[in-house]
C-alpha cells in the first residue's frame, strides 16, 4: 500500500510544481500548451491500479473548451467596446478642447478619435494625441 500512496504523492508533487512554474513565468491563465503538458504529466504518473477514468478526461477537456471559447468571447468584447468607446467619442471632432497632461495644459482642434493600446485618444491639429480621461474642456469652434 506504501508503494501507491508515493505514486500519488508523487503525481500531486508533479502537478503542482508543473502549476507553480506556469505561476512563475508570469503567466495568469494556463494556456493551451500548460495544459496539454499538465494532462500528459498527470497521465504519465497516474496509479498504474487506479488510473485516471475516462469520465475524468472527457470533463477535463470540456472544461479546457469552455475556458478557450470564454477567453475568445471576451477578447471580442474587448475589440468591441474599445470601437464603442471611439464611436462614443466622435463628437469631439472638429472641436477645441483643453486638456490637463501630467500639470501642462494644452488645447487644440479634434482632428481624429482613435483607440490605441486599450486607450481612447483624442488627435489634436498640433500633432498632439490627448487621452480622453484627460479632457477637462470642450468648446464649439468659432467660424
Amino acid at each position: 500500500m506504501s508503494d501507491i500512496t508515493g505514486v500519488a504523492a508523487s503525481q500531486s508533487t508533479q502537478y503542482e510544481q508543473e502549476t507553480q512554474r506556469q505561476s512563475l513565468d508570469g503567466n495568469n491563465g494556463l494556456g493551451q500548451d500548460a495544459f496539454f503538458k499538465l494532462l500528459i504529466t498527470q497521465l504519465q504518473n497516474q496509479d498504474p491500479l487506479n488510473p485516471m477514468e475516462d469520465r475524468q478526461f472527457i470533463s477535463q477537456m470540456a472544461e479546457f473548451s469552455s475556458l478557450e471559447k470564454t477567453e475568445k468571447l471576451y477578447t471580442l468584447l474587448e475589440d468591441k467596446l474599445s470601437s464603442n468607446q471611439v464611436i462614443d467619442n466622435s463628437n469631439l471632432i472638429g472641436r477645441e478642447i483643453t486638456a490637463n497632461v501630467e500639470g501642462i495644459e494644452l488645447k487644440g482642434i479634434v482632428e481624429a478619435v482613435k483607440s490605441s493600446n486599450d486607450k481612447v485618444l483624442a488627435v489634436l491639429d498640433t500633432g498632439s494625441e490627448i487621452e480622453i480621461n484627460n479632457i477637462t474642456q470642450v468648446k464649439n469652434v468659432e467660424a
